[in-house]
């Protein structure tokens, strides 16, 4: 305000000054011009002219924008088409957005009338038509998007999503991977690419799409690494049969990436150990024990040390353990080595505190130093804990990773994600073993009842106590055998069979004339059970 003030003084005093001027000046102009002659003061004249000058000045401009009335017109009708169009494009994308199909097509075909750009507009009649189910006029919206430099890139997501839609893998996989190319850093177009190799069982595409993220730096380096030896790793397993030098340099390039991970390290173990290279394997396995030790290692690990002899073997397993000492796998690893020593008492005490942790392979080893301890025959009740064991719920354990394609797509999936080979149990189910007295089941098994010269038992006497009773009453530190003489003790004393008058003529002869007491099937059955009651097995 104040600026304009001071420009209008200013221009007074300029005019003032300039009229003041003119009208000083003495001297007369005189001249002849189109026939005329004037002869006039020479303050008059300039004065005219200057008049004269900004007349035209102002009838010019006048002029100029009476000219330009009709092109102002188209400009601003044009200019109003647009705000419509925008507002028509802006109401119909919150209709995609809510989901009203009708409101979004209604506004979409205001857009089209309003605005002249066509590209503006066609990501909106392609949502509309998707949505309302005309999925020809949303396919040709989206390759028209597609053909054009400036929506390519929307128009390759849209007839992506239309060709998942439709059950046409191989075609959305072409237009994923042209999206890929076209954006690098597009976050969706790379899980797309990567779902599909995975679901497909494309590896090498895989590899491809992880290497170029990471460049990209769409994705951190483990997560490219973890995702490059799982796909080496199923690639390794698909063509297992057909070329094992092509499936072991395939799990070396898995392991070079990733040297903790189990599928890999197992199978080029497996690979090596029949080559005869037993060396190279264990150290393959033992490398990835010391950075996740996985139970299929341990399993692979026997397989592989089984060559040797047990003061060697013994050697190996202790080596194993230390790479990973804390774990319950090491424990296990230490256990092996006791029992390569033929140290039963030492594989008894070290496998004791995991049993609640690892009940299926800690039963089988107590098995084992159960038969080494008490001879044949006494493994038979830790089988059988080990057989009802809680089962590990990890793909791959036992050491051999034959799963489907399905199978390798979430195994590969969860441990470039999570780092680990499958996800926790929805509902954790405590492994603990059941309450059992250890001691009664190391104790030495008891010879068979006909072997023996042992009374028979009337399981069927009426008055007699049960075999649980008489299984109560002894005491902890007895002997195996308790259960069997408490019983035989409460049974009252049996009248000798009268002998046969005459042999059978139809019966075979008897060879061998035997006066050990026989135990029929029932009361063989009544013995094996108060024998189980004497060790704490029901």
């Amino acid at each position: 305000m104040i600026i304009n003030i001071l420009i209008f003084i200013l221009s007074a005093i300029f005019i003032a000054a300039a009229v003041t001027f003119t009208a000083s000046l003495d001297a007369r102009i005189a001249g002849e011009a189109f026939g005329y002659s004037f002869d006039a003061p020479a303050g008059f004249i300039i004065g005219a002219l200057l008049v004269i000058l900004f007349v035209s000045i102002y009838a010019t401009a006048k002029i100029k924008d009476i000219i330009a009335f009709r092109q102002r017109m188209k400009v601003r009708e044009r200019e109003a088409r647009q705000a419509r169009g925008i507002a028509a494009l802006t109401r119909g994308l919150e209709a995609v957005a809510i989901g009203d199909a009708s409101d979004a097509s209604h506004h979409a075909r205001i857009a089209e009338r309003q605005l002249d750009d066509i590209a503006l507009t066609r990501l909106l009649s392609a949502q509309a038509a998707h949505l309302s189910g005309d999925t020809l006029r949303a396919r040709r919206s989206f390759e028209a998007m597609a053909d054009a430099p400036e929506t390519e890139f929307l128009g390759l997501k849209g007839m992506f999503h239309l060709e998942m839609q439709s059950g046409e893998e191989r075609e959305a996989k072409d237009y994923a991977h042209r999206a890929f190319a076209l954006r690098r850093n597009a976050r969706w177009a790379f899980d797309a690419v990567i779902d599909l190799a995975i679901k497909r069982g494309e590896w090498g595409d895989l590899r491809s799409a992880l290497d170029q993220a990471a460049r990209n730096k769409l994705i951190e380096p483990e997560i490219r690494a973890r995702g490059v030896a799982g796909a080496y790793t199923a690639s390794a397993h698909d063509g297992l049969s057909d070329d094992k030098e092509a499936a072991l340099k395939d799990v070396e390039a898995a392991l070079k990436v990733a040297p903790g991970f189990a599928p890999a390290a197992c199978l080029a173990a497996q690979i090596l150990s029949e080559n005869g290279k037993t060396g190279r394997a264990e150290k393959i396995l033992e490398t990835a024990f010391g950075i996740d030790p996985y139970p299929a290692l341990i399993a692979v690990y026997d397989k592989v040390t089984k060559t040797h002899d047990e003061p060697k073997r013994a050697k190996r397993w202790r080596r194993l353990a230390a790479k990973n000492p804390e774990t319950p796998e090491a424990v296990l690893a230490r256990a092996h080595a006791f029992l390569a020593e033929e140290d039963w008492r030492g594989a008894i005490k070290e496998i004791e505190p995991v049993l609640s942790e690892r009940p299926g392979p800690g039963y089988e080893l107590m098995a084992l130093a159960a038969v080494g301890l008490n001879g044949e025959g006494a493994d038979r009740e830790w089988l059988y804990l080990a057989a009802r064991a809680p089962r590990d719920p990890r793909p791959g354990v036992s050491g051999d990773f034959n799963l489907t394609r399905a199978g390798w797509g979430s195994l590969i999936r969860e441990y470039m994600d999570a780092q680990r080979l499958a996800p926790p149990a929805l509902e954790q189910s405590v492994a603990d073993a059941p309450t059992i007295d250890i001691s009664r089941l190391l104790a030495p098994p008891v010879a068979a009842a006909a072997a023996a010269d042992l009374p028979i038992i009337d399981a069927n006497h009426d008055g007699d106590e049960s075999i649980e009773d008489a299984s109560e009453d002894i005491s902890d530190d007895a002997s195996p055998n308790s259960a069997y003489d408490a019983l035989v003790a409460k049974q009252p004393p049996s009248d000798p069979e009268p002998a046969p008058e005459s042999p059978d003529p139809d019966s075979p002869a008897e060879v061998e004339n035997d006066d050990t007491p026989k135990l029929t099937q029932e009361e063989a059955d009544a013995v094996e059970a108060a024998l189980r009651a004497a060790r704490g097995i029901r």
